[in-house]
């Protein structure tokens, strides 16, 4: 295929309907009449040799082809986009890029509400988008260029040249229970902790004893899982009604006891927990990722 036979424009339309779901509010979003919408489609699909959508209750439904063909052309997109904007200091308040983030619970519960609050207060054109990181392939979502940034707790293998790793701070696990439990004071010891009802991350991927099982073993102790959840966000509730107790980060505990009849207590058991933000190495010199992600760390660091 000559690709001087191609009108990229083309490419935007696509990538504005797979975004939309939906060709009128598509064509609303990159200023196009729907007719105009409708031939630029046809003329892709044309191209793909693919329908690429199928009519749905609520708007159009992509098909495999489509599915396949969202990620490199989203991509290929951002970097005419970031080639462009090498050419000068990306500009937060006329940019119209998205930007998508997995936070993870830590994240979306400590840094999504200051990061929306700063760009409010910049008055901020780009958008930023969310994304679970339950049932994620997050390397291959970021090499198709479907994730900007990644906020976890172990980075990438150091032999992955593909991305960047970078650690951003540490944060120390506590213990977080109801303020007026029965059998807790200002400390525990480790015998105490194993005894108590504990609340248990459960998390992505994740196989084997954790380093907390690994420790008390070490001591011949062994704590009472009461309740495995597949979200911090489910602690507090959990915790203010029952006799449970759980380990969490401390950044993660103090906000949540500063909203719920909650306490923070030291653990028998401290440890640090690091913080590691995550990206494409293609996007390393692009000035906005630049300046999104600088400005991630000094919202992070000012916790």
């Amino acid at each position: 295929m000559n690709l001087r036979s191609i009108d990229l424009n083309l490419l935007t339309v696509f990538d504005a309907v797979m975004a939309e779901g939906n060709m009128s509010r598509a064509a609303d979003k990159i200023g196009m009449s729907q007719p105009a919408m409708s031939l630029a489609i046809s003329r892709f699909r044309q191209l793909a040799n693919d329908e690429l959508f199928e009519r749905s209750g609520h708007g159009v439904r992509p098909t495999a082809r489509a599915l396949e063909l969202a990620g490199p052309v989203r991509r290929a997109l951002d970097l005419v986009l970031g080639a462009l904007e090498q050419t000068h200091e990306f500009d937060s308040t006329t940019s119209t890029r998205d930007f998508n983030l997995v936070l993870g619970d830590y994240g979306e519960l400590l840094l999504l509400p200051r990061l929306i609050h700063e760009m409010e207060k910049i008055q901020a054109s780009f958008a930023i988008n969310t994304l679970a990181m339950t049932g994620l392939d997050i390397r291959k979502e970021m090499h198709f260029g479907n994730v900007d940034l990644f906020l976890w707790a172990e980075p990438f293998e150091a032999n992955d040249d593909e991305f960047v790793s970078q650690q951003i701070g540490t944060d120390l696990n506590v213990c977080l229970v109801r303020e007026d439990h029965p059998c807790i004071g200002s400390e525990l010891t480790l015998e105490e902790y194993a005894s108590l009802k504990h609340i248990i991350l459960r998390l992505p991927a994740s196989y084997g004893a954790s380093s907390i099982e690994r420790q008390l073993w070490s001591h011949n102790l062994q704590r009472s899982t009461f309740m495995r959840a597949h979200s911090l966000f489910e602690y507090p509730q959990a915790i203010s009604h029952t006799d449970m107790i759980g380990t969490l980060p401390e950044k993660a505990a103090h906000s949540f006891a500063e909203h719920h009849k909650l306490s923070v207590v030291p653990s028998p058991l401290p440890f640090e927990t690091p913080v590691y933000l995550m990206w494409p190495k293609s996007l390393h010199n692009d000035p906005g990722h630049r300046w999104l992600r600088e400005f991630l760390i000094n919202i992070y660091q000012q916790l």
